[in-house]
C-alpha cells in the first residue's frame, strides 16, 4: 500500500508513521483517518454498484491492516494515550465495518445481491465508527485547546477560568483556599548547559511528578516558562506548607531520567499566600509570587509563606 492509492487517500502519511505523543498528533490522525475512510467506502461502494472487481485491500483476510489508519491503531494501542478504552472501542468497529464489507465484497463479487437488511447493517456499522471517531474528534479537539501542548497540563486559558471560580467559591463561603506558585531552580543553567530538549524533558517530568503528589482536588496549571500556578482548596496555610513540602521533596529526592539514560537532579522553590477577602486575584497572585522571590532569595529549593512585610520584586 503507498501513499498514491486511491482508496486511502493521497494525503500526508507522516501522521501515521510515529507513536503520538500529544492530543494534536491523535487529532490529526482522527482526522485523516475519516478522510481515508471516505475514499474507502467511496471505492467499496464504486466497486459493488459498478459490477467492478473491488480493490485487493478491500479483499485483504484482514482489511483494516491494510490501512494507515488500521495498522496505526494496532502499531501504538498499548502506549501513551492509545491505552484509553475509546481507542479500543474505536478499533473494534474499524475491524467490524470493515470485515463486514470485505464480506458484502465477496457476495457481490460472486454475482450474489446484498439483501437490504445487510446493506443497512453495513451502514449502521459505519454509523458506529464515524460516531465513535468524531467522539474523540472533539475530546481531543478540546485538548489541544485546553492543555498546555508539551506538559499536558491545562493552559493558561483554563487556570484563569477556573482560577476566578475557585477564588469566587472560596471568598463567597469563607472557606480556606491557598494559591501557590512553583518555579524550577536554575532551569536556564538546564537550557544552556544541555540543551532546550532536556529542557522539554524536564518541564514534562517536573510535571508529572508535581500533578501525582496533589491531593484529587488540587489543580495545577502551567503558568509560563519553567512556573507552575497551583491552587489548594480547602487548605489553610499549614495544610498548603504540608502539601507543596511534599511536592518539593517528590522532585529534590530522586533525579530525573532523561530519555539518553542519564540522570538529572532538579529542584524547585514554592511561593504561597492565602485567599483573603481583603485582597483581589491579581493581589493573592502577586503575594504568591513575593513569597517565590522570598524563598529563591533564601537558598531556593524551599517553600515560603507570604507575610506582610514581603514585597514583590518586580517593585
Amino acid at each position: 500500500m503507498t501513499d498514491s492509492d486511491p482508496a486511502f487517500g493521497s494525503g500526508p502519511s507522516d501522521v501515521f508513521g510515529h507513536e503520538p505523543h500529544d492530543a494534536q498528533d491523535v487529532l490529526e490522525a482522527i482526522d485523516l483517518a475519516l478522510d481515508d475512510h471516505r475514499l474507502w467506502m467511496k471505492s467499496w461502494h464504486k466497486g459493488v454498484v459498478c459490477r467492478l472487481k473491488p480493490a485487493p485491500e478491500i479483499l485483504a483476510k484482514k482489511p483494516h491492516q491494510e490501512t494507515r489508519f488500521g495498522i496505526w491503531l494496532e502499531t501504538y494501542r498499548d502506549r501513551g494515550l492509545m491505552k484509553q478504552p475509546a481507542f479500543r472501542e474505536l478499533e473494534a468497529a474499524f475491524t467490524d465495518l470493515t470485515a463486514f464489507a470485505r464480506f458484502l465484497a465477496l457476495r457481490s463479487q460472486d454475482g450474489q445481491p446484498i439483501p437490504p437488511e445487510e446493506y443497512d447493517a453495513l451502514g449502521d456499522k459505519e454509523d458506529r465508527f464515524v460516531s465513535q471517531a468524531r467522539r474523540l474528534q472533539d475530546a481531543f479537539r478540546k485538548a489541544v485547546s485546553e492543555l498546555d501542548p508539551l506538559t499536558g497540563l491545562s493552559n493558561r486559558q483554563v487556570m484563569l477560568r477556573e482560577l476566578a471560580a475557585e477564588y469566587e467559591r472560596a471568598v463567597r463561603s469563607g472557606a480556606a483556599c491557598c494559591i501557590a506558585l512553583s518555579d524550577i531552580d536554575h532551569f536556564k543553567n538546564v537550557n544552556d548547559t544541555y540543551g532546550h530538549a532536556v529542557g522539554d524533558q524536564v518541564l514534562i517530568q517536573v510535571a508529572g511528578r508535581l500533578l501525582s503528589r496533589l491531593r484529587p482536588y488540587d489543580n495545577i496549571y502551567r503558568y509560563g516558562g519553567e512556573e507552575f500556578l497551583i491552587v489548594l482548596p480547602n487548605a489553610n496555610e499549614a495544610t498548603a506548607m504540608m502539601v507543596l513540602e511534599r511536592l518539593r521533596h517528590a522532585l529534590a529526592e530522586k533525579p530525573l531520567q532523561l530519555e539518553d539514560g542519564k540522570e538529572l537532579s532538579i529542584t524547585s522553590s514554592f511561593g504561597l499566600a492565602m485567599v483573603s477577602q481583603d485582597a483581589e486575584l491579581k493581589d493573592v497572585i502577586e503575594r504568591a509570587d513575593a513569597a517565590l522571590y522570598h524563598a529563591k532569595q533564601k537558598g531556593r529549593n524551599r517553600v515560603a509563606a507570604w507575610t506582610g512585610d514581603m514585597t514583590n520584586h518586580d517593585g
